[in-house]
């Protein structure tokens, strides 16, 4: 428990398999222990669920340093392979544009005082004030909003309601929600950037296959456990969902 997962490597081409990323932070203020990214790393290698697709979990290397400079320099990269080339023998020598590395981003992190889980319907732009592990804030920061032009807030591409009701169906001995605020803090501005990298590439809405979960901060080894499951049962939902033609609702 705790120990670093392997590398997170693209899908293949050739199946129908889901290829899902997953993230978790690192420690921050009086928080020596961060439960999710040790959830993160105990989650299996993949899920075999009734009438779904093999789904392979992607666990990032390391946990995400909470900082906001280390999430806007990472994320993009880690979601998005660069432009390519086209083959020497196509009639274009324009680059194909970046594509999306996995299927779904699932970002985990801890709400300190909740005692339940919740999956987040949306992220906001601005109002970033709240110190990092660098003392930084996004406070002021006008970057998405003068180099993409984005708007002030992005949701999931998700149906959120059909997602969260699977999702209870899934866990019914658990205490999980359906939450429209993600704490403007590391969290919220992960999964901001998730969605934005998405909305500017000119990806469709319902292709933000991009979830953020919050657990509880409790992390003994019966917590991580619990928070296992729930994350299973929230993948499953959200594959299931997805699969099932549920899209955001406009």
């Amino acid at each position: 428990m705790g120990s670093r997962a392997p590398e997170p490597t693209p899908p293949e081409d050739s199946n129908d398999d889901i290829h899902v990323l997953v993230t978790g932070f690192g420690p921050f203020a009086d928080y020596s222990t961060n439960p999710s990214y040790l959830i993160a790393t105990a989650l299996p290698p993949y899920l075999s669920l009734p009438s779904l697709p093999k789904i392979h979990l992607h666990v990032h290397r390391s946990p995400i340093r909470v900082a906001y400079k280390t999430v806007r320099k990472l994320i993009p990269a880690l979601l998005f392979s660069p432009p390519s080339k086209p083959p020497s023998n196509h009639a274009s020598t324009a680059l194909n544009p970046p594509q999306p590395n996995f299927d779904i981003i699932l970002h985990i992190g801890m709400a300190p005082k909740r005692k339940h889980f919740a999956m987040e319907a949306r992220a906001h732009r601005d109002l970033y004030k709240g110190k990092d592990v660098d003392g930084q804030t996004m406070s002021g920061d006008t970057f998405w909003q003068h180099e993409y032009d984005a708007p002030p807030m992005l949701e999931t591409g998700f149906n959120a309601e059909d997602v969260c009701e699977r999702w209870k169906q899934s866990v019914e001995d658990e205490d999980v929600r359906l939450s429209d605020d993600a704490g403007r803090y590391l969290c919220e501005f992960i999964y901001y950037t998730s969605l934005v990298e998405h909305w500017r590439r000119d990806l469709h809405d319902a292709e933000r296959r991009v979830m953020f979960l919050h657990v509880p901060g409790a992390a003994e080894r019966e917590d991580v456990e619990r928070g296992v499951r729930v994350t299973e049962g929230l993948v499953g939902a959200l594959v299931g969902s997805w699969l099932g033609g549920a899209r955001r609702r406009v």
